[in-house]
């Protein structure tokens, strides 16, 4: 579960991108299966186009182990050789880190991984 947490303290399967995915993925589904009035229901083909791209929002790849990634975050923490920002001493600063990366560094620092996992 720790190699799920990115560079940055975002636990990747809470991630907008994988929530949102997940959830059109099940939508995909519930529309596959659905009958209106004794017929199959076909919603318009955009929306289905609509409907697959956020499915697709889903990382193939996790940023830590996305090699030709340029995030500034993953760069930052490579050169320095950090597991991520936490271990940082100046994460708190840090231009590159939205209010809620920071957070998350810091509760990983005053919580543990094991804590911070349940309260994610």
């Amino acid at each position: 579960m720790i190699d799920l947490i990115a560079y940055c303290g975002l636990y990747c399967p809470k991630c907008y991108r994988m929530v949102v995915s997940e959830a059109a993925f099940n939508l995909k589904k519930a529309l596959d299966n659905t009958h209106i009035c004794g017929s199959r229901h076909d919603p318009s083909k955009k929306f289905k186009i609509e409907v697959d791209e956020l499915v697709n929002l889903k990382c193939a790849v996790f940023c830590k182990y996305k090699e030709e990634s340029n995030c500034p975050i993953r760069i930052c923490c490579i050169s320095k050789k950090l597991e991520g920002c936490w271990e940082c001493n100046n994460a708190q600063e840090c231009p590159n880190l939205t209010q809620q990366f920071k957070e998350n560094c810091k509760k990983i620092n005053e919580y543990g991984f094991t804590r911070f996992l349940k309260e994610y």
